[in-house]
Parts: C-alpha cells; structure tokens; sequence
C-alpha cells in the first residue's frame, strides 16, 4: 500500500495550524467603499515609533480599498464575537454590520482598536505585508481575547 506525502504547502498549513493566534479583523474605507477581513497574521514591529504589520492575501476583496486608502483600523476580537470572525471570513451574516461609520471603519465591541496609517508596503509571496504606523488606540471593555488554533476557536481556562 503506497502513502502519499503532504506537499510542502500542505505540511506548513498543518505546522501553522498549531500555532495559536489572536484573532483580528482589518477594515479600511475608499470612496465610500467599506471593506474589512478577519487576520490572524498580525504583529507588532516597534515602540518608537509604533509601528504594527499585518499581512492581506492579494486576492482579498480588503486589499485594493486597504491599498488606496492608506489608513486602516485592526480590531483585536473579544471572546463570544467568533460570529464577527466567521462573518469577516466570507461568511457574512445577513443584516449584521458592525463597522462604525469614521473615516478609518472600527469594529464596534472590539477588545482595542489601533488605528493605522499605511507606513510601507513589502511584497511577500501571496500576500501583501503591510506595516502600519499607529496613530490612535481606543480600548473596549477588559475581557479575554478570542483565540484561534488548530481550526477552531478556543478560550482562555
């Protein structure tokens, strides 16, 4: 009986999967279009000044409004919002809009808001990685944060 051996994407997808994350969601507004994704791949870069990065797949309907905007907001999710993280992962929830009308779109019931303005831009692979220059924070209510690892949400004990 012959086994077939994962492709190299295949064992990094499996290798990434155990790598638990918060969970985000980047919104940013051009024109009156209004876009936001849900990102696990966020971090930060630098104190002085402040500076965050995350990364936009090339192909996400976020990345040309995040691109001519300039400015965009990361929401770190709250624990019982995995229903704003499904719905910013292209599962929209009929009548459910939770950004807020700013100029810079924020997420309401977030756990904190950074707001951003696009510092520079790097190619990598897939994606596009984009360091953001924090210009505000607001922060929510003191609560845990909402977790994702190997496929599904988790909690906190």
């Amino acid at each position: 009986m012959e086994t077939t051996q994962p492709t190299l994407s295949e064992a990094f997808r499996q290798v990434m999967r155990l790598w638990p994350s918060g969970v985000t969601v980047i919104a940013a507004r051009f024109e009156g279009e209004v876009r936001g994704m849900t990102v696990s791949s966020f971090t930060s870069v630098s104190l002085e000044p402040p500076l965050i990065l995350v990364c936009i797949n090339e192909t996400a309907q976020l990345w040309p409004v995040l691109e001519k905007a300039g400015r965009f907001s990361v929401n770190l999710l709250p624990e019982g919002h995995e229903h704003t993280s499904t719905h910013f992962a292209g599962r929209p929830i009929e009548g459910y809009q939770p950004l807020t009308d700013e100029e810079t779109p924020a997420l309401q019931g977030a756990l904190a808001t950074l707001y951003c303005r696009t510092w520079a831009v790097y190619p990598g692979g897939s994606h596009k990685i984009v360091v953001g220059q924090v210009e505000r924070v607001t922060l929510g209510s003191e609560t845990r944060p909402l977790l994702y690892w190997n496929r599904g949400y988790r909690q906190l004990p």
